[in-house]
């Protein structure tokens, strides 16, 4: 996998598995001593389409990203990995074979799971085994409302989902809603199946309407119920 074994999983790490599972430290400290912890560089592979993949993925630092070529030979991004995700779970079906790559966006660090090590992780855990149930069932309402949009949106449409979507995550519990760092309009625009050149259209027309602002480090939402209205 082109990886390198990390010596020791990082203190944030327990924070990391302590969310994910939804469990306490001494679960999360039982978890921790199951996965084998590994460093991927910026771009670096983690999963290659066609590769065995026999590991169950938690991404504890850094942005992984799942991504296909279509048959006129465009990038696609299939979905997006932050802190707390898992990937690879495909396997525990039995399917061993990788369909996608799966790259780090970023430098990243995983713990990464046999598969028999974390069905016996999640038979004898029954809270572990409830919490990557809601991940799962949260990820693939999301893949659902992604593939429904790629359909039902005009191009602009979808941006303006993205961003919504973007900075609710951030800010769930926050008055004010906005993405830190601000998206890089290349990488938005992968996201959702467009051009550069729409997304920055998209973004400078919110920005003169006064629905969004830009500043160095984040673009605020200063009008969420206007941008919702420009969904379509």
């Amino acid at each position: 996998m082109g990886t390198t074994l990390a010596h020791v999983p990082d203190h944030d790490a327990v924070a990391v598995f302590r969310s994910a599972f939804d469990c306490g430290d001494d679960l999360a400290a039982v978890a921790m001593r199951i996965a084998r912890f590994f460093d991927y560089p910026a771009r670096g592979a983690i999963i290659e389409e066609g590769q065995e993949c026999a590991d169950v993925h938690l991404l504890t630092c850094g942005h992984a990203r799942k991504q296909a070529v279509s048959i006129e030979g465009r990038m696609i991004v299939v979905e997006d990995y932050r802190e707390g995700d898992l990937f690879g779970e495909a396997a525990l079906s039995g399917d061993t074979t990788a369909h996608e790559d799966i790259r780090a966006v970023s430098a990243s660090r995983t713990g990464a799971f046999a598969n028999h090590q974390f069905v016996s992780l999640m038979s004898a855990h029954p809270a572990i085994a409830l919490a990557v149930s809601r991940l799962l069932v949260s990820r693939l309402g999301n893949a659902t409302r992604r593939f429904t949009e790629g359909f039902t949106l005009t191009a602009a449409g979808r941006v303006h989902a993205e961003l919504l979507r973007r900075a609710e995550k951030q800010n769930a519990a926050a008055a004010q809603l906005e993405i830190r760092p601000p998206p890089v309009f290349s990488e938005l625009a992968l996201s959702v199946q467009s051009t550069r050149e729409t997304v920055s259209r998209a973004v400078n027309a919110l920005e003169k309407r006064g629905i969004v602002k830009r500043t160095d480090d984040a673009l605020i939402i200063v009008a969420p119920h206007r941008l919702e209205e420009l969904v379509y």
